[in-house]
């Protein structure tokens, strides 16, 4: 009779112990961060669109988060060897690079990024489309891929464009649109918006050793969509003050 007691509770233990360690999911976020999207508050706490979404599809998929700070370079290489694990907001395009090629795998897009251009109030021709801005200097973020006709000013994020263009040290800046709103809107900031000269749909790159977990992604993106709640976690960082 003991010998009995000692499995059972031997099995409740090992069950326990099962239940309590969630599998770690090691998540890169691209240094210097990008408001709404993906930054490290002042406090150490990671913000934004993509840390909220990530946040809510690991509650549901009873993952455990760790998110890594790297430079975008870095992050790149330690995905491949697959030291990370997720990125968040990736666009999906063709891949030069063979060894990224080949451990890359895309949940379902859950959202469009819209890259448009941001200019001074002041200026008397109309800014809407890219070819508009042939022979003009543009303030670009480095390494961002613009149209080589452009004459670019290189600066480190586009919180530093928003603030030149609104200053006036720069007439015209580009940027991704929700960027662009998050700063007019909480900064105070003056410059107008052009309508989206591109629009892009943006992913989570799943490395390939954790294949396993691409349907169950695909099936929770879904279903927060479908709920709303994928719109509401928008809404917190473009609707208001936040």
């Amino acid at each position: 009779m003991s010998r009995i007691c000692l499995s059972i509770l031997l099995l409740c233990l090992l069950g326990l112990s099962g239940l309590s360690q969630a599998q770690t999911l090691r998540v890169g976020m691209p240094l210097p961060g990008q408001q709404p999207f993906f930054w490290r508050d002042d406090a150490g706490q990671y913000q934004g669109i993509y840390a909220d979404l990530l946040r809510q599809l690991a509650q549901q998929m009873a993952l455990e988060l760790q998110f890594v700070p790297l430079s975008q370079a870095r992050l790149l290489r330690h995905f491949e060897l697959g030291e990370i694990e997720l990125e968040a907001g990736v666009t999906r395009q063709p891949i030069e690079r063979r060894g990224l090629r080949q451990v890359s795998l895309f949940t379902r897009p859950f959202g469009l990024v819209n890259e448009v251009i941001i200019y001074r109030p002041e200026l008397s021709f109309p800014v809407f489309i890219l070819k508009d801005l042939k022979g003009k200097r543009v303030a670009t973020v480095r390494g961002a891929a613009v149209p080589g006709w452009l004459v670019r000013e290189d600066f480190a994020n586009e919180w530093q464009i928003a603030q030149r263009v609104h200053r006036g040290w720069n007439d015209i800046g580009l940027m991704k649109e929700a960027v662009a709103l998050h700063h007019q809107r909480r900064a105070r900031l003056n410059y107008q918006i052009s309508l989206p000269y591109e629009s892009n749909p943006v992913s989570f790159r799943l490395h390939r050793s954790q294949a396993g977990l691409l349907a169950e992604f695909n099936r929770q993106i879904e279903r927060l969509e479908h709920s709303g709640e994928l719109d509401a976690i928008v809404c917190k960082y473009l609707c208001g003050t936040q």
